[in-house]
Parts: structure tokens; C-alpha cells; sequence
């Protein structure tokens, strides 16, 4: 995964950095570890795209 903000490029996301948006569990972001910009999940369909075409 790469952070399009900073441009560091990461594996895990730092759910430590995640300001909070009040869920619990199962949030649609994952937190940059270098800068904590929030960036939104792909959607499984996003995915299946992707490899079609990538």
C-alpha cells in the first residue's frame, strides 16, 4: 500500500494513528504509519477489477 500524502509505501496499516471516527470495529480507513493520513479501503469489487485489468 503506498500513501498517496507522503508517498511511504507500507504493508500493515498503524491503527495506533487512527484519530477515531467512533467505530469500534470494522472501519473503512487505514492509517498511513509515516504521516497518519486516512486512507479508504478498496472495496472488494475494486479489487477484482484491478487484477482484471492490472
Amino acid at each position: 500500500m503506498k500513501c498517496p500524502l507522503c508517498g511511504c509505501e507500507f504493508e500493515k496499516p498503524d491503527e495506533r494513528t487512527c484519530a477515531g471516527c467512533g467505530k469500534m470495529r470494522h472501519c473503512n480507513k487505514h492509517c498511513c504509519p509515516n504521516c497518519g493520513y486516512e486512507l479508504v479501503k478498496e472495496t472488494k469489487l475494486v479489487r477484482f477489477i484491478r487484477r482484471l485489468f492490472g
